[in-house]
């Protein structure tokens, strides 16, 4: 690798192995697991730009190889389970008094539930969205077409939106 582009891993690296940590460890819930696949995710970008690959977007490659990395290490092992399963999940109660956080509590229940009913493509967009990515970036990283990523989280935000309102009923 010239040192052009060792540099740029180099930089890149340091500002986007926590956000690269963060999405391995919400895609696979065990913080261990994440910095091992955060690693692995890391030194198949460096290997990729080792070789001289031409690449336009390397933090959407960087995602999409963790993406990969963490989907193929979920599935060896049968150990996809859905991470929106635990209550500690990226919601993380903190109102001040007891009756508002059980409020809060009953809330991120409703929604957790409510994001349990999507599709784990759906909640994979959302994540992603969530994280700030745009529509071709998620769909350079979950491999969706690009006119379809914009459609999926319409029908996904719509469908968590019912499914709250149904739940406060």
């Amino acid at each position: 690798m010239d040192a052009g582009r060792s540099d740029l891993f180099d930089v890149f690296y340091r500002e986007n192995y926590p956000r690269i940590y963060r999405y391995s460890y919400r895609l696979v819930g065990n913080s261990e697991e994440a910095e091992q696949l955060t690693q692995e995710s890391f030194k198949n970008l460096y290997c990729v730009l080792a070789n001289g690959t031409r690449i336009t977007d390397i933090k959407a490659l960087a995602y999409r190889i963790a993406h990969n990395v963490c989907i193929s290490f979920l599935k060896k092992g049968d150990k996809f389970k859905n991470i929106l399963g635990r209550k500690d999940y990226a919601f993380p109660p903190s109102a001040p008094s007891a009756e508002d956080e059980v409020i809060a509590s009953n809330r991120l229940e409703l929604l957790r539930q409510a994001i349990l009913s999507l599709s784990k493509r759906d909640q994979r967009c959302l994540l992603l969205y969530w994280e700030g990515f745009s529509y071709r970036e998620i769909s350079t990283i979950t491999n969706i077409r690009g006119t379809s990523v914009g459609k999926i989280l319409a029908r996904a935000v719509n469908k968590l939106s019912n499914e709250c309102q149904r739940g406060k009923g």
